[in-house]
């Protein structure tokens, strides 16, 4: 297994689809977010949601673009997305995920703000 710091264009170009993020493994093949080989408990849509996150390290994402990517496009509130983006914060316990890998920005975005490493 090799790993690499990861770049937005590998990431977004699906080059790669395993990430490691501090004790954490997020594979968008199976769509599936591991803490230290455990499965954590995230639907489907919170999943979309730090997928598109994480392949996107350091950008800014607006709620819009975000809500589009994981409702395709359906009319829903903004509170819905920050439901989803609460459950990714709990997930593996708030202490550990919490806001040290997705940040609040004002104006109404997020931003993946962890170090994300590549796994071929």
């Amino acid at each position: 297994m090799s790993t690499q710091v990861c770049s937005s264009s590998v990431l977004i170009n699906g080059t790669n689809k395993k990430l490691k993020f501090g004790p954490f493994e997020l594979s968008s093949m199976e769509k599936v977010l591991r803490h230290e080989g455990a499965v954590l408990p995230l639907g489907r849509r919170s999943l979309d949601i730090l997928i598109y996150l994480a392949e996107r390290p350091g950008e800014i994402v607006a709620e819009k673009e975000l809500m589009d990517r994981a409702w395709s496009g359906a009319a829903i509130g903004e509170a819905r997305l920050r439901v989803r983006v609460a459950a990714i914060r709990k997930a593996p316990g708030e202490r550990q995920f919490g806001s040290r890998y997705i940040s609040n920005i004002e104006g109404g975005a997020y931003s993946f703000v962890g170090s994300v490493v590549c796994i071929e």
